[in-house]
């Protein structure tokens, strides 16, 4: 099945083409207010670059976030309108999922730390069987350095923290101890990695209609506008 991968949620989009284990090709580019523009001629591209029509996908896989707010809405509409127009399947995968799958053999806890506005960052921890501790929360760096701190205590093995929090916050988690920080492209997302979870995942009929981002907190627009 070919299958059409993206991510708009970071500060790098990304889009991902496979055939069931084939990889296809990838393509990532930086995010900026022609954010939609740039998705859909990057999927263009891709396209040609690999002799396909947008007619010969089959299905598509879209990151549902935490992440921008205007980025998961330009990622999530774009899936919807392609996936309604040709009639295929559209599943929404949440960004942790996306990066715990990368290291998922890792024998210890994941945490996935995404970055999100001023000092703050997505968080979502995964332990050892791969299970979800939790839902996704926006948290500060530093709510999130004492948590991890907590946890590696009860740890036999180091726990390991992966996203692209890491390299923005480096300093500060480096000051934990018993902990392994993600390094390069593991901390980045990536297209295929949406489109090899999309693929596995079935989806309901009813996706084109109920699929929503994962927010994980309001975006400020809305806080700042229920404020008033």
């Amino acid at each position: 099945m070919l299958t059409l991968g993206f991510d708009t949620a970071t500060d790098l989009g990304t889009v991902g083409l496979i055939d069931e284990e084939d990889v296809i090709g990838e393509f990532t580019f930086e995010a900026d207010e022609s954010q939609s523009e740039r998705l859909l001629s990057s999927i263009d591209l891709l396209l040609k670059e690999s002799d396909l029509k947008i007619s010969d996908v089959e299905k598509i896989g879209v990151s549902r976030g935490p992440g921008s707010f205007t980025g998961l809405r330009i990622g999530i509409s774009t899936a919807k309108g392609l996936a309604h127009g040709l009639g295929i399947p559209l599943v929404g995968v949440p960004l942790t999922t996306c990066y715990y799958k990368k290291v998922e053999y890792y024998p210890g806890v994941v945490y996935t730390l995404i970055k999100d506005r001023r000092d703050l960052v997505y968080y979502a921890g995964f332990n050892k069987d791969g299970n979800k501790m939790g839902e996704e929360e926006s948290i500060s760096v530093g709510e999130a350095k004492k948590r991890i701190s907590l946890q590696k205590n009860n740890a036999t093995k180091p726990v390991l923290l992966i996203g692209d929090a890491v390299p923005e916050h480096r300093n500060k988690f480096n000051g934990i101890d018993n902990a392994v920080l993600s390094k390069g492209e593991l901390n980045y997302p990536s297209g295929l990695q949406v489109a090899f979870l999309g693929r596995d995942i079935q989806g309901g009929e009813d996706e084109l209609a109920s699929l929503e981002p994962l927010y994980a907190q309001r975006p400020i627009a809305e806080i700042n506008w229920n404020s008033k």
